[in-house]
């Protein structure tokens, strides 16, 4: 069975009303889009980790460190276990320095599987029930998988913002929570600064920006308010002449 799109937001057919509302809890915003939640996953599993630092470095305004020559990450595969709790490899000292940035930032995506799609529970292998699974001559007829519960918890630390840091049940209430953080807005002003103007911001930037996020704040949010003030700007409309 290949399941259709409609399948992927949990919904038997679209709605000719639009907006469509989705099923109570279970999309809200671009980080619970199922094309954000593909993107950012392996062919077969989530990637709590390059999630955790996409929204580190993009929402947060945070950085993260490269990864060390030498060193192999890799998340075991054990089947029996769901992802959460075999990347907690990651715990490791050596390993924890970093992650602690990231994990607890793309945990709570747990909540959909790497096709994106919401779900409660998550398949891991049934060592017991598959030992059983044999025919009358003792021949192995496969895998038996199991549900496990999906915990989706997670952690918003490191950020030097009080409003915005502190634990999170799920997606719902972390992208609520990032949704309502001043911080996230200027950081997202910040980086659609970098991209229409081809450039890092500086210090004498500080004016333009302020009245970027001004103008999205004062439209309710409307990219094409904070795009016009962006290329309306003053260090937008004028080039100073290269010093001698």
């Amino acid at each position: 069975h290949v399941p259709a799109v409609e399948e992927h937001y949990g919904v038997e057919k679209w709605s000719p009303e639009q907006p469509m509302v989705m099923p109570p809890g279970t999309r809200l915003g671009m980080l619970m889009h199922p094309a954000w939640l593909a993107a950012w996953s392996t062919n077969f599993d989530n990637d709590p980790v390059r999630r955790g630092r996409w929204v580190r470095e993009r929402l947060l305004g945070g950085t993260v460190p490269d990864l060390p020559i030498g060193v192999a990450a890799m998340v075991p595969n054990d089947p029996h276990r769901t992802y959460r709790d075999r990347l907690t490899v990651t715990r490791a000292a050596e390993c924890w320095k970093c992650h602690r940035r990231m994990d607890e930032l793309g945990l709570p995506f747990e909540q959909f599987d790497h096709y994106g799609r919401f779900r409660t529970a998550e398949k891991v292998l049934d060592p017991a029930a598959t030992a059983r699974n044999v025919d009358a001559k003792g021949k192995p007829l496969g895998q038996v998988l199991r549900d496990a519960p999906v915990n989706a918890a997670g952690l918003i630390a490191h950020v030097g913002d009080p409003a915005v840091e502190g634990p999170v049940s799920g997606a719902v209430e972390f992208v609520t929570r990032l949704a309502n953080s001043d911080r996230v807005r200027q950081v997202f002003v910040r980086h659609a600064f970098r991209y229409y103007l081809g450039r890092n911001e500086s210090p004498g930037d500080a004016a333009s920006l302020q009245a970027a996020d001004k103008a999205y704040r004062d439209a309710d949010g409307s990219m094409k308010a904070l795009i016009t003030a962006l290329l309306t700007s003053a260090w937008s409309l004028y080039r100073r002449a290269a010093p001698k």
